[in-house]
């Protein structure tokens, strides 16, 4: 990770606050998208996944949890509105986010919010503060993973729950064309009145140099150190892709909208064939038994010693003789 990693990812978001909520081509915000996205997850289109976890899982609050990644907020104000936790503490590296977000909740009287600056790439998690994680489309932003579940592992309370709502396609660096084809495929099949552009693009914003940096790993680190107990990928290997392509008008008229059940349709199709398809999951699950976690825990000093003589050693090969 670049020493000034954090510092342009806060200069990013303080530029970029409001990228995602007004963004007129995000998929999710589309009513049929959202629907699919209940239904994959719940099995009821009409149940917002918040909603149903709080039903499932949270049906007496969590004591507090910790959230990175906040932004504005909305993800854990409506935690606390709900009753899925009773406080959480919530951390983003931008200024301006954790500014906006703090005047909102005051401005919605929402009291057990705590808003901080910090950076997930170099955590700080007081032991045995927290009895729940939660990463809402923030995870995919961590460059250093190692050390971030390293530390949830030895802080979080035993059997600690985790939340997880994230984009696990492939990493910024993974993308081909060969991965575009089928929605590149889609998009060619829409008019030319429907179309922004003709060619899709990897979904990755190259000015945020924490985007996707490493989503193409959150699955293994999320299985070897906790128990999972819900796993539900909800597509958008298509429509993710397709979206920004295509007329926000286009897309909720007549024609776009049975447009966008052909894209649902595919994804279904992919993710029953092949969950790995998808390109985003929700999980839930707990916290492994201590004597558990001592394997992928040495696991990860031995990789960090090894990364560690691997720098020394390049650091050595550029000495002038």
């Amino acid at each position: 990770m670049e020493p000034n990693h954090a510092s342009r990812v806060a200069s990013f978001w303080d530029e970029n606050l409001y990228k995602v909520t007004r963004d007129p081509a995000f998929w999710m915000a589309h009513p049929l998208c959202r629907q699919a996205i209940n239904r994959r997850i719940g099995g009821n289109p009409h149940e917002w996944t918040l909603d149903r976890f709080k039903r499932v899982h949270a049906v007496s609050p969590f004591e507090r949890g910790i959230s990175w990644g906040c932004g504005l907020g909305a993800f854990e104000r409506a935690a606390i509105r709900l009753g899925i936790a009773k406080e959480v503490d919530a951390f983003d590296v931008s200024p301006k986010s954790v500014a906006d977000a703090r005047a909102e909740a005051e401005k919605e009287g929402v009291a057990g919010v705590h808003f901080a600056l910090g950076d997930f790439n170099d955590a700080e998690i007081p032991l045995n503060r927290y009895d729940i994680v939660f990463f809402h489309q923030s995870l995919h932003h961590v460059a250093s993973m190692e050390r971030l579940f390293r530390r949830l592992a030895i802080a979080l309370q035993p059997r600690a729950a985790i939340y997880i709502d994230e984009f696990t396609g492939p990493s910024r660096d993974q993308w081909s064309d060969q991965k575009l084809l089928v929605a590149q495929a889609v998009l060619d099949r829409l008019p030319d009145q429907a179309k922004l552009k003709k060619t899709i693009d990897a979904p990755i914003a190259r000015d945020d140099p924490s985007e996707a940096i490493r989503s193409g790993e959150i699955v293994r680190f999320v299985r070897e150190f906790f128990d999972i107990e819900e796993w539900k990928p909800y597509g958008g290997q298509i429509v993710d892709l397709v979206f920004p392509a295509i007329s926000k008008d286009w897309a909720h008229s007549p024609e776009g909208c049975e447009a966008t059940l052909e894209m649902l349709k595919i994804e279904d199709d992919e993710i029953e064939r092949d969950i790995r398809a998808t390109h985003y999951l929700y999980a839930f699950g707990r916290l492994k038994p201590r004597r558990r976690l001592v394997l992928p825990l040495a696991k990860q000093v031995g990789k960090a010693a090894i990364r560690r003589a691997k720098r020394v050693i390049r650091a050595m090969s550029y000495r002038p003789a």
